[in-house]
């Protein structure tokens, strides 16, 4: 991703300098582009708020918020939030499924870890979309770091499956 108006710089290059800059922003690590395409821009923006459960209405995964895309944590919200309203689905009793008190607990339920995926999935693009050098030192560090020692590596991949309630 980039910002709005790198995006705007980049629409309006040739196919020939286009090609040029994902090289020199890539270079080999995912193998020698050859040619490109049409291409067009997608807004990214961080969308959210509480969830308020009204009678038989709930929101869930992308409906109850909106993530950059990094690192499929939208994806991986949204299915924590089906799993756990299925879990709930399965525990009711039939006439208590869609009244406020239910989806009351169902909002309950999953504010932690849905707080936490935001936090991490929007910490995560300010991160890696920042240029500043302290930071990409940091950054090189840390994924240094994570590269080096797999158990890190393996509980933070658990984490972001499975969300902040997860289990070690």
């Amino acid at each position: 991703s980039v910002r709005p108006a790198s995006a705007v710089e980049l629409l309006g290059l040739s196919d020939s300098d286009f090609l040029a800059r994902l090289r020199e922003i890539f270079g080999g690590r995912l193998g020698n582009f050859t040619s490109v395409g049409p291409r067009s821009t997608f807004p990214l923006s961080l969308r959210y708020g509480k969830i308020v459960p009204a009678t038989r209405v709930l929101a869930i995964g992308n409906a109850a918020q909106t993530l950059h895309p990094v690192a499929g944590q939208g994806l991986n919200l949204g299915l924590r939030d089906a799993w756990e309203l299925a879990q709930m689905l399965l525990d009711a009793a039939r006439e208590e499924i869609g009244e406020p008190r239910f989806l009351a607990r169902y909002a309950r339920s999953r504010s932690f870890d849905r707080y936490a995926g935001i936090g991490f999935t929007d910490f995560l693009v300010r991160i890696f979309s920042n240029s500043l050098a302290p930071l990409a030192l940091a950054r090189g560090a840390g994924l240094a770091a994570l590269d080096a020692l797999p158990p890190a590596r393996r509980f933070l991949a658990h984490r972001m499956i499975f969300g902040a309630r997860a289990l070690p």
